[in-house]
């Protein structure tokens, strides 16, 4: 049996100074809900990083020459908030800003880690510390009691080598194999101090498989206008069973539909925008208010089968975005240790995913080094241009994946 499976790795790097799855038993679940009602704390937290994350969809710096482009805003945001838990000062405050956290708060860790209470989603965190560095007990204990996070020494200073090697495969096993070489040969180097990881790995079989023999060749419409031949999915739908109706919803300049994972923890949710903006028809209705505007509705779906990668640097669009000080000499992280100061150096962000008639697996994996200062008429819905999507939690609307897909059969 091939499992298919979504996975997620995150890692933050601090430097120092100087098959098929198998059928469900009985009826699918339904469709909905998309989400749940979720508590204020974690309303608010899940808010926080959808705007994060379409702040990260839509920056200048990764629209990558119109073409796909994948992240995980909940693991990104999550390693980023670790950051931000040894920030003081204005670093503390300009993260904190661009992460969309509340006023005066660095980090929602415990919020945002409910949403791998499940058996479909599972999460790891991880620290390198250089062996010797002393961190701040305050630092230390969030670390471990907000983020659960296992602590590991490394050997920067004299064997960088081995370290990345160590990293690699650690997030290489946390993610299926799918990130394998997160960090590449001197990426890491002796001035490297600390290193924190984020790794998510769920598995997701949709709760209606499409059938194989349902899909076919059709005709995809890149940005530029050009045509391009795609293997096209159709759901199995019958006007007579409630049970084959997906969640949809319609609005100014966006057409959304949503199908439901087998064990209805998860969903994956595709948006169809038009007119001379898209990305602000995103801004301007959020993909929370998209999400509650969902019902079950008799859809016939026809949507592209895709396997796309994206390899981001993130020090631009973070930049950008407003915490350019945390990557100066007057950045302050004065809350993780002590012994020297510390500001970010780089970051960095791979994804992978693939969607097929069975499920989907993805994977993602993040870098940030860092150097020491100084009912009704049935619906059709072809996915036949590009489209965003986004994967979310069902019980929180915490978006684990979301992507643009300009070209189906682009592998990047």
């Amino acid at each position: 049996m091939v499992k298919r499976v979504a996975a997620v790795g995150l890692v933050l790097a601090l430097a120092g100074c100087g098959a098929k799855a198998p059928e469900a038993e009985g009826p699918p679940p339904p469709p909905l809900p998309v989400v749940e009602q979720a508590n204020l704390d974690v309303a608010t937290v899940v808010d926080a990083v959808d705007a994060f994350g379409l702040d990260l969809l839509n920056s200048p710096f990764l629209a990558d020459k119109g073409g796909n482009l994948v992240i995980s805003p909940v693991s990104v945001s999550l390693v980023l908030q670790m950051v931000a838990s040894g920030a003081g000062g204005k670093t503390a405050e300009e993260m904190a800003n661009v992460l969309h956290l509340p006023q005066g708060a660095t980090t929602h860790a415990r919020e945002l880690m409910r949403v791998f209470g499940t058996q479909d989603v599972k999460a790891a965190n991880t620290v390198w510390t250089q062996q010797g560095l002393r961190l701040k007990q305050p630092f230390a204990d969030g670390l471990r009691d907000d983020f659960q996070a296992k602590a590991n020494d490394a050997d920067f200073k004299t064997n960088p080598g081995d370290a990345v090697k160590r990293i690699n495969d650690t997030i290489a096993d946390q993610t299926g194999g799918k990130i394998k070489n997160l960090f590449p040969p001197g990426s890491l180097d002796g001035d490297t101090r600390m290193v924190l990881t984020n790794a998510i790995y769920l598995e997701a079989a949709w709760a209606r498989e499409f059938k194989q023999d349902k899909t076919s060749q059709a005709e995809f419409t890149r940005p530029d206008g050009s045509k391009v031949q795609v293997p096209m999915m159709h759901n199995d739908f019958d006007q007579e069973d409630p049970k084959s109706q997906l969640g949809y919803a319609t609005g100014p300049g966006f057409q959304a539909v949503t199908l439901p994972y087998k064990s209805g923890k998860l969903a994956f949710t595709a948006i169809l925008t038009t007119g001379p903006s898209k990305a602000d028809v995103m801004r301007t209705n959020g993909i929370p208010a998209i999400l509650k505007q969902i019902k079950p509705a008799p859809v016939e779906l026809a949507m592209p089968k895709f396997t796309t990668s994206s390899e981001l640097d993130l020090n631009d669009a973070l930049k950008d975005a407003g915490m350019a000080t945390a990557f100066t000499d007057q950045a302050d992280f004065s809350g993780m240790t002590a012994d020297e100061p510390l500001a970010l150096q780089t970051v960095r962000h791979n994804t992978f995913i693939q969607v097929d008639e069975h499920g989907t697996v993805a994977a993602a994996a993040s870098g940030a080094g860092a150097r020491a200062t100084s009912a009704m008429q049935t619906i059709q819905v072809t996915l036949d241009r590009p489209f965003t999507f986004v994967i979310t939690d069902t019980a929180t609307g915490a978006p684990l994946f979301l992507g643009r897909i300009n070209d189906p059969t682009a592998k990047s």
